[in-house]
Formats: structure tokens, sequence, C-alpha cells
């Protein structure tokens, strides 16, 4: 839900529920309860048929009740993904709640407030969050007993009291029995099974016929139960801040607040510099339950904490997420906003108790095992990315003039950001810009580099002036935000690449927030809409086929195409492809990069539908320019309207950057 008729829509049925409440949860439990009738019978006729058809087969009856059976049976199967349970997450252990006393006794309490007789099974896991997902043991129909995951750094940076109170809102929004919770609860059911078997292609799998047509008739529901899952959020934090008793609305404001503030500790702090030792380490050795045992202690007490307490605080609802920002559930549990404190004994000590050092042990064992292989592909692509780093500070001084050309400085001034720090980073940059009439990307790079050598912006009240590599920083993005808009000819407008902008202007909007400069910062946010606005519309433009197309070769130096060769070479489906950029009068320097695929003659192959769409941005990661993957497999590419432009790829060899075991073309003898 991003588009702007989603946000309409979504603000019209909230201005529904809000004139009248009850009309509009009951037209949503209907609307849920008519979906879960249809479900149930495009399930239960094939079964029937297929038990009756055998019964009269094997009662002596006509061999036709055996032909019968057949197309019954094969019904049911292609119906199997919306009936056959859901794995359990692989991320954390199951534990046993009889075996730490004080955390059943504790889920024992909030069971008999809430009035539920179901105990969840519990789980614990790394990431610093508690959330209860409802049971799928017959997948979009449901059953079985929910799954409670409680994030084991979220119990070691909280005290006791704001644990049992996030606990007691995760449950009361997910065990609550009211028309409303139970709208939501088949609402996050649905979603789950949707998201872990949905396919991302369109059209159904050989068995998911029924969760695709499914999942086109319950988007009505979802766009309605969405609504209701924030305003039972913001109900359950009411009933949870009751519950936990005089000082609960405090304790559960504290909670939040710290929550949000160790994802920011863990995301920015910690989890960078476990994975920073990818560089020497093949396997990960890290135990990273065991060091945040120490380091969530004084987590709240960071320099960095009062950045992440006001980020934390500006960041918006996510749209469709159904749940309301955490500026919002503060201002409706307290008048005045609390200060979070390190905990003076952790929640994990007192509930867990002797269990934790176990644990502890378990959880980063599963952690290890379920990172090996992205841990080993990070630490090679490490030493890649320094052998190629290494080639081109070697071929800089022998080069033409003494200067890489321009695409190969960009290629080292980004290999530099990645792999040293900010100021030789920043003194990189500094060259591609004297050397090459200052390039947008390397303008971009120079701002990034500099804000990351020094401290998060402040407000004017506690940094009256900025420093001057922040203030370099602002003007670099300043310019570049603002670069085209009065652009008179089209050489002008190539020559600012204008694919820059938007991640300039993002950046900008952040940096102005933290600084509060709330005069640029709408300014700011005005420009990034409109430069939104004209990205979309530009590869919207390249990305249509028809009609004549404008083709030439990319031109790109093989050193700097060694990224997209290396992941070329991972993807056993790519046979042969060749690299060709895309313009358009119609969009002024903008350039859309095609990889033209044909598959290799491999068994195992990957969908048509969607292995295109999911490439590219593992392409535009490898090498950022703006992607398109015209898999040859993918059935628009067989018409026969295409056969001119396939054959056009295919002509000329300079473009062809990647050789492998190919399937013969089409046509070809």
């Amino acid at each position: 839900m991003n588009t702007p008729a989603d946000l309409r829509h979504a603000s019209r049925l909230e201005q529904a529920w809000r004139q009248h409440p009850q009309r509009f949860t009951r037209g949503t439990a209907l609307l849920a309860a008519a979906l879960l009738a249809g479900l149930g019978l495009a399930l239960l006729l094939p079964a029937a048929g297929l038990l009756w058809a055998i019964g009269r087969w094997v009662a002596g009856g006509s061999a036709l009740w055996g032909l019968l059976a057949l197309p019954c049976g094969a019904a049911l199967w292609l119906g199997a993904a919306a009936w056959l349970p859901l794995a359990p997450p692989a991320e954390g252990i199951p534990v046993a709640a009889d075996e730490h006393p004080r955390l059943a006794e504790l889920l024992r309490r909030l069971g008999s407030a809430l009035g539920s007789r179901t105990r969840p099974d519990l789980c614990l896991t790394d990431p610093p969050t508690v959330g209860l997902a409802p049971g799928t043991r017959w997948g979009l129909l449901g059953g079985g007993r929910p799954r409670l995951s409680i994030g084991l750094p979220l119990l070691m940076g909280l005290d006791g009291p704001q644990a049992a109170a996030l606990l007691a809102r995760e449950l009361a929004q997910g065990q609550e029995r009211s028309l409303a919770a139970w709208v939501c609860r088949w609402h996050a059911r649905w979603q789950a099974v949707l998201q872990a078997r949905r396919p991302a292609a369109p059209g159904p799998r050989a068995t998911g016929w029924l969760l695709w047509v499914f999942a086109r008739g319950v988007r009505p529901f979802q766009a309605r139960a969405q609504v209701l899952a924030r305003a039972q959020g913001l109900a359950a934090d009411a009933w949870a801040a009751r519950w936990a008793g005089p000082t609960g609305a405090e304790q559960l404001a504290q909670g939040l607040l710290a929550q949000a503030m160790l994802e920011r500790f863990l995301q920015q702090q910690f989890w960078p510099q476990v994975w920073a030792t990818t560089a020497t380490e093949r396997r990960p050795t890290a135990q990273p339950m065991r060091d945040l045992r120490v380091l969530l202690r004084q987590a709240l007490q960071h320099p960095d904490a009062p950045h992440w307490l006001q980020e934390a605080l500006r960041t918006p609802a996510r749209p469709g997420a159904g749940q309301a920002s955490l500026r919002e559930r503060l201002e409706a549990l307290t008048e005045t906003l609390p200060t979070p404190t390190p905990p003076r004994a952790a929640a994990a000590e007192v509930l867990l108790g002797a269990a934790l050092p176990a644990a502890i042990t378990a959880l980063d064992a599963a952690w290890q095992q379920r990172v090996a292989d992205d841990w080993l592909a990070q630490h090679q692509a490490h030493r890649l990315q320094t052998q190629w780093l290494a080639a081109l500070d070697t071929a800089a001084p022998t080069a033409e003039h003494g200067r890489l050309p321009r695409a190969e400085a960009l290629w080292q001034g980004r290999l530099t950001q990645a792999l040293r720090a900010p100021a030789d980073s920043a003194a990189r940059w500094r060259e591609v810009i004297a050397q090459h009439a200052a390039p947008a990307e390397a303008r971009l790079g120079l701002a990034r580099a500099l804000l990351a050598g020094e401290p998060p912006l402040q407000p004017p009240g506690r940094q009256p002036a900025l420093h001057p590599a922040q203030a370099e920083a602002l003007a670099l993005l300043q310019t570049l935000t603002d670069e085209g808009r009065a652009s008179a000819s089209y050489a002008e407008t190539l020559a600012a690449d204008p694919r820059w902008r938007v991640p300039a202007a993002r950046l900008l909007v952040q940096q102005l927030a933290l600084r509060e400069d709330f005069l640029r910062l709408q300014a700011a946010r005005s420009r990034l809409h409109a430069l939104e606005d004209e990205a979309r519309h530009a590869l919207a433009l390249l990305r249509d086929f028809d009609g004549e197309q404008t083709l030439r070769p990319a031109d790109l130096p093989a050193s700097v195409l060694q990224p997209v060769q290396a992941l070329l070479q991972g993807e056993h489906a790519v046979g042969r492809a060749w690299l060709w950029c895309k313009t358009s009068t119609q969009a002024k320097g903008w350039a859309l990069h095609l990889l033209v695929i044909e598959r290799a003659r491999t068994l195992v192959q990957p969908e048509p539908q969607g292995w295109g769409a999911a490439l590219a941005p593992r392409l535009a990661q490898a090498l950022p320019l703006d992607w398109w993957v015209v898999d040859l497999a993918h059935p628009d590419w067989k018409a026969l309207n295409r056969r001119d432009l396939v054959q056009q790829f295919r002509a000329n060899d300079a473009t062809l950057i990647h050789t492998g075991l190919a399937r013969r073309p089409a046509g070809r003898a």
C-alpha cells in the first residue's frame, strides 16, 4: 500500500471506521466469515467428492467411480498450498515455559486476565522484538497454538516491569476475546501464509491455484483489517497499561522507547561490528548473545542514544503496517515523555534465571549455523573487493595523463568507501571530483564520507554551529538536490546525472530532520517528492519496449563489470548475457541498463516470471545503475512482435559480457 491511490483508499476506510466503528468492525468480520466459508467449500467439495468416489468404487461400483476420484484428488492437491501447515521460522529456539517458572507464571497471569485458555508455544529469538503469531496448522484455515517469540536481547536491555508490560501488550492484541481481535488474528494468519507461499510471479504454482485465487479475493479484507489492527494496537497498549498497575503506562512507555533505541543500537553499532570481521574470518566465531549480555546494560547511555531517541520519535508509521507510530502510541499512554534508563536488573536474569546461560549458548550456536553461508559469501566478496581496489591503485599512476578513466575512477571511489576509513574515502572522492569535472556520484560519495567521519547532527540547542565537514556535506547535498530545476539543454541535464538526485535529496531530508531545520526541511521534502515523481516517470518510459528503441552498447570497462560478472557466475541459470544501455529523448539524462539473459542448459531453472525482477536489485547492489533484466525465457519475450528486438539484442558481440553453457536459441540450426 504505497501508491497514492492505495493511501487515499486507506484514508477513506479510516474515516469510515471513525464515523461508525462498530458497523465497520461487523462488516469486516462478515467479509472474513465469507472468505472462510468460500475457502472451506473450495477444499471440502473436492475432499467430499474424493471420499464418495473411493467409497462407491471400493463397495463394488463401476470403474467410473475410480476415474471420478482422480479429478477430485487432483483438485484437492492443487490447492495444497492453502491447507498444508506452515513451517515455523528458522530463527530462534523453542523453549518450554515450564523450564522457566517465573516466565511461566507471568504468562499464566496474563492468560487468566485475558480469559484465554490457549497457552502459546514459546520461542527465544535474537531480534529485540516480541510478537505473537497465530497458529497455522491448516494453513489458511488456521488451527494450532499461537507462537510467542521473545527476543533475548530485548529481555537483556529491559527491566522486569517493562518486559512484562510489553508481553502483556502483545498477548492482549493476539488473544483478546473481541470481534475486532478475532478479525486481526485472521488478518495476521492469512498475511503470514500468503507472504510465505504466494509466488512473486503472476499465475499460480502447481499446488497453489487456490492460494492464488484467495490472494486476490482477500485484498478488500486486508485493507479494512489494517485499519482495525491499528486501532486494536492502541487498545492493546491501554489494556497492558491498566494490567501493569498504577505505573503501568509509564513502564510500557519506557519499554517502547527502550525497545526502539535497542533496535538502533544493534542495527547501527553492534551488528556492523560483528559483520566487519568477515574481512578476516571465513566462518563466524562471534557469540553475539554472550557479548550483548554485557553491552546492553549500558546501551541506553551510549553517546548516540539521544540521536536514536529522536530518530525513533520522528519515524512515521509505515503505510499498510497496521500499527500507529511510536509517537502516537506514547501520546496515547502518557502526557509527558519518559526518559529511558538502564535496567537495574535485566528481565532476562529475572525471568529466565539459571537457564539464561544455556539459552545464550543455544542462540549463539543457532545464529552461527544460520549465517554461515552468508558469512562465507561476504568474506569472499570482501577478498574480491580488496583485490580489485589494489589493482586499481596500482594502475592509477601508469594510466594515461596519470588518472584513471571516469568509470574506473568512480569504481575506485566506491571500493574505497566500502573498505577504508571515511577520511580515505573523502580524499579519494575529492580526487575524482578534481579530475573528472565533479561527477554527481562523486559529490554524493564525498558528502556521505564527510558525514560518516563526524558525529550525528544535533539540533541548534545542543550544537549551535555545524562542523566544517558537516556544513560542506549539507552544501553538496543541497546542490545535488537543486540541480535540474532550470536545465536549458539536454547536454546540461545529461552532465548533471539525474539518477543521483533522489538519494541526495533523501540524505538531505534525513540530515535536516536531525538538525531540526524545519524551514529547509519542508522545501527539501517537497523537492524530494518532485524528484521521485520524475524518476518514476523516466524509468516507466525506459521500461516500455513497444515501438522503436534507442539502444547503444553500455561501454563500461571490464574492471567495472567485475562485480556483475562475479554475480552472474554464481547464477547457474545464466548462459549468455549481453549488456545494453537504453535512452530516450523524453527522459533526458536517464539511462536504463538492460541485462539480456539467455538461459543455460541446466535441468533446474528458476521461474521466468519472477527471476528477473529478483535479480535486478542484486545487480544494482553490485553496480549502482538503473537495471532491467530481459530474461529471454520469459513469455513476454517469446512473442512474435518482440522477435526483431531479441535479434538486435543478440546481434552485437561487443555487448556480450558473460558466456556459459546456453540453450540453443529457437530458429537456429
